[in-house]
């Protein structure tokens, strides 16, 4: 064997066809081999994290717009709360003030009816007054006296008998009673002054009395008046009564004798009215 000689090869793997067919093109280019399957799935792994990523951004935009819109609706819910109560109190504000032109209306109303009432009142009383003024003699019939006529001498709304007799106090009561009316009172001043006017001479009874229990004068009809009874200067006792002249009242023993005064208001003596005959002194 020494002669022979060692031939030593190394041994190549079959490569296939493409490769070899790749190797063998002239000109052309060896493909590159695969990579490992790390290298491999590198950009796929990219592209899910890229996914992912965007999901995410998704959700969360998903749940901003999902709580602006929650927001948003409660706000509405809430402003439209308000603007039916806003509502409610411009209906009610309206029924208040329709409510307040009634009521300003129904016053207005009893502001004219007050307001007439008392443009009648002061008529009426601006005829009273000029009837106070007036005076004239009235000729009435009364049928307790034995048919006799009796001339009343009358001023505004009273009329005033001046009897011709003299009689105690009690006994011109008495008189005045049965002709229907009472003891003269004397309302004022100026009615004070129209009775002095008609008397001449004598004095006459009037319904002033001193009251023993009451310790103080009292008029008939216990009525107060208008009269101040302090300038008269009449003395307190019992048994005092009053009586008018022309020039003075004063007091003096009920039992002494005079003429009376009897009143009687016009209103009450209409009924039993037979005829008038106006007197303007």
């Amino acid at each position: 064997m020494s002669n022979q000689e060692v031939v030593y090869s190394t041994p190549r793997f079959l490569q296939s066809s493409s490769e070899s067919q790749n190797r063998l093109r002239p000109g052309g280019t060896q493909m590159p081999e695969k990579s490992d399957d790390k290298e491999f799935s590198g950009p796929w792994h990219l592209i899910s994290r890229t996914l992912g990523i965007l999901c995410l951004l998704l959700l969360m935009t998903v749940i901003v717009l999902g709580t602006m819109i929650f927001q948003c609706t409660q706000e509405k819910h809430q402003q439209d709360e308000i603007l039916q109560n806003l509502r409610q109190k411009y209906q009610n504000m309206q029924n208040d003030s329709y409510l307040k032109e009634q009521l300003l209306t129904n016053k207005t109303l009893e502001y004219g009816i007050l307001k007439n009432k008392t443009i009648q009142r002061k008529k009426e009383l601006a005829l009273l007054l000029t009837e106070k003024n007036r005076c004239n003699t009235i000729k009435i019939f009364s049928t307790s006296l034995q048919n006799t006529d009796k001339l009343f001498e009358g001023c505004g709304m009273n009329c005033y008998y001046f009897t011709a007799e003299s009689k105690t106090w009690t006994e011109c009561k008495q008189i005045c009673q049965n002709y229907g009316s009472s003891l003269l009172k004397i309302d004022d001043a100026d009615e004070r002054t129209f009775l002095q006017s008609k008397i001449n001479r004598n004095m006459y009874w009037i319904g002033l009395s001193f009251n023993g229990g009451e310790k103080k004068w009292e008029w008939i009809d216990s009525g107060t008046s208008g009269l101040d009874l302090k300038i008269w200067n009449l003395s307190s006792g019992i048994g005092k009564c009053a009586f008018l002249s022309s020039t003075r009242l004063t007091d003096v023993d009920c039992t002494k004798t005079y003429n009376c005064i009897c009143e009687k208001r016009i209103d009450c003596i209409v009924s039993g009215l037979i005829e008038t005959k106006e007197e303007r002194p």
